[in-house]
């Protein structure tokens, strides 16, 4: 289980038995949207996008490399080294998809929707599901009026 709060302009994730939270700084709005692109062009079965960079940039940061936006170097990777050296991959996903969600435009909404959804796919799918409405890339199906 998980808490979140922002605490200034950072996410704080705090996980159940892990002694240190994981402090996620936000993204530039540009590179928070080329990962939120990442995402959806894997939710839509596109296998040419590397869904782990994007994860990495949005527990770490990134920076721009000509017009791209890349993850930090290896070394400056402390929340998702920590990640890999002190939890499980089911716990992994716990940290890893709030934090993204945080940085797409859904920002804490995406988190609430995230934990509240039950966590794991369930809660992950609760907060695609809000991301893809937020875009428009859902419209709500209404029954024809009947006049």
């Amino acid at each position: 289980m998980i808490t979140a709060e922002k605490q200034g302009r950072n996410l704080v994730l705090t996980m159940e038995g892990v002694d240190q939270p994981f402090v996620i700084r936000p993204l530039p709005g540009h590179a928070g949207r080329q990962i939120t692109d990442t995402y959806l062009a894997t939710m839509g079965g596109r296998p040419d996008v590397d869904l782990l960079a994007a994860l990495q940039m949005a527990v770490d940061g990134a920076i721009l490399d000509g017009e791209r936006w890349v993850p930090r170097p290896e070394a400056e990777q402390e929340n998702f080294n920590r990640i890999g050296m002190e939890l499980s991959q089911d716990e992994s996903e716990q940290i890893l998809m709030p934090a993204f969600f945080w940085q797409t435009i859904l920002g804490m909404d995406g988190v609430r929707a995230y934990i509240e959804g039950g966590e794991g796919l369930a809660g992950t799918l609760k907060a695609s599901g809000a991301l893809s409405v937020r875009l428009g890339l859902l419209v709500p199906r209404t029954s024809p009026s009947s006049d």
